[in-house]
């Protein structure tokens, strides 16, 4: 989304001897000419290059039964210069347990391709061995977290059809139906995301599975949203399983924006080690 603030800073300063209302039109018409790609991919830059994670799961059920448990999450972009995929390689991402402690040290690691199916692995610290697998469905321990709601999206895992914006909340937002593409192997047939236009954050989304029955409901605590380096970061958001009727609210304990890390330590030997 750079670009698009980029070019609005400049097309403000060259219109500054335009009357109010001409600047209005022009504004709102460029708005306008966004296609849900262009909002997607706001989403998609509004990211570090790198980040590391921490994160308190809390979940809950219409029981009143409630359990937590954590983990750290290690991210990267893996294009070039030019934004383009390096060796086939979006993007990789290490998920691993930190607590209950029967979990810890267990991981996940996720490779987002470029026009072919994610890679994905799972190391099990009771078993030490590393093997295959697909997390479509995968929970995220006892939460109503999947391994797809987690793991970062790219821009080209999906179709996009851009739906009237809304006001949320006392925001206006950008609304997005999502479609995964079929190599991506979702769990939901699609997903509407709803965009704050000033941060570019997904602030409510919606989710739907094969069957067309809406199943969940994710909404990002506003207040809670944090700017660091130019990038707005949800520091609290939860999770609606609507058939279970549970919960789960994650909250960011510890966030390194842009840490430096090396290709090397997304490699499938560095899942085993702890």
């Amino acid at each position: 989304m750079r670009w698009m603030r980029v070019t609005l800073t400049c097309f403000l300063l060259a219109s500054a001897g335009a009357n109010a209302e001409t600047t209005a039109k022009r504004i709102a018409k460029a708005d306008a000419d966004l296609t849900g790609r262009d909002v997607y991919q706001c989403v998609v830059d509004n990211r570090f290059r790198t980040y590391i994670q921490d994160a308190k799961l809390v979940s809950g059920d219409r029981g009143a039964a409630v359990q937590e448990s954590r983990l750290q999450m290690t991210w990267s972009s893996f294009r070039d210069e030019q934004e383009r995929p390096v060796n086939g390689v979006l993007s990789k991402t290490i998920v691993r347990y930190t607590d209950p402690f029967d979990l810890r040290f267990s991981g996940y690691l996720v490779v987002n391709n470029d026009g072919r199916p994610n890679d994905q692995f799972v190391y099990l610290n009771a078993r030490r061995k590393v093997r295959r697998v697909n997390l479509r469905e995968e929970a995220v321990f006892g939460t109503d977290f999947t391994f797809e709601d987690i793991v970062p999206n790219e821009v080209e895992d999906a179709d996009y059809q851009r739906i009237p914006d809304i006001d949320l909340e006392g925001r206006r937002v950008y609304v997005v139906e999502v479609v995964p593409k079929p190599d991506e192997n979702s769990e939901y047939s699609k997903f509407v995301i709803h965009v704050d236009k000033a941060s570019c954050v997904p602030l409510f989304n919606r989710y739907w599975d094969e069957k067309g029955v809406e199943v969940k409901q994710l909404r990002v605590v506003t207040e809670k949203i944090k700017e660091i380096d130019g990038v707005f970061w949800p520091m609290e958001l939860s999770m609606r399983n609507l058939q279970l009727e549970s919960y789960t609210t994650l909250l960011v304990e510890k966030l390194d924006a842009n840490p430096k890390l090396a290709r090397r330590d997304f490699d499938l030997r560095r899942l085993e080690s702890h």
